[in-house]
Parts: C-alpha cells; structure tokens; sequence
C-alpha cells in the first residue's frame, strides 16, 4: 500500500509541473525516449540470448559501450549503432516519422 501512495504522489508531482512548464515537458518526453531507446537495445540483445559481451563482439564494439547504450540516461545512440545492433539481434528496424495533421512515413532500416 505505501508504495502505491507514494506512486500516486510522484504521477501527482509529474502533472503538475507539466501543466505549469513546457520545459519540464519536453525534458520529460525526452527522458522517456531516452528509456525506450535503452529498453530497446537490452530487449534485442535478451531476445537473441547474448551477454553484453557476445553482442559488443559481433558488433565490433566493446561490452562498455552496448553497456552504455542500455543506460536509460545516455544521450548518444546513433542510428548506425542500432542498426548493427539489429541486424546482428535478427531485428527489422523501422523509422516512424509523423507530423499532423498530413505527413506520416515509415521505413524499413534494416
């Protein structure tokens, strides 16, 4: 029960300062993206079945590097990057691109 109040407490904190500040928003979007991108790498490289290590070699990296990229507060993936990644984990990448209210693509990266 504590841990729910104190959730409940944190989305009420989170939806006040964005109602107040466009910043706070987008850093927060931001952030978001942020965790989703590193999800997404940890997620290929689980659902192959390899370490940190195996995929940094197939990659030709390092494991601090896939390491680093399944940190949710790095900043500097790159697409390339991604797509060796994908490719070695077996996963088609597609790159979304929207704008309302009339432009919506996507493309297969890989």
């Amino acid at each position: 029960m504590k841990q729910t109040v104190k959730r409940d407490r944190h989305r009420e904190i989170v939806g006040q300062r964005a109602r107040k500040s466009v910043t706070y928003r987008k850093t927060f979007a931001r952030t978001l993206h942020q965790i989703d991108l590193a999800l997404l790498v940890r997620e290929m490289r689980e659902n192959a079945g390899l370490t940190q290590a195996e995929l940094a070699k197939k990659v030709g990296t390092t494991q601090s590097v896939i390491a680093r990229l399944e940190d949710a507060e790095y900043t500097g993936h790159s697409l390339t990057m991604l797509e060796r990644i994908a490719a070695v984990c077996g996963v088609a990448l597609k790159l979304h691109a929207e704008k309302k209210p009339n432009f919506d693509r996507e493309v297969a990266l890989v």
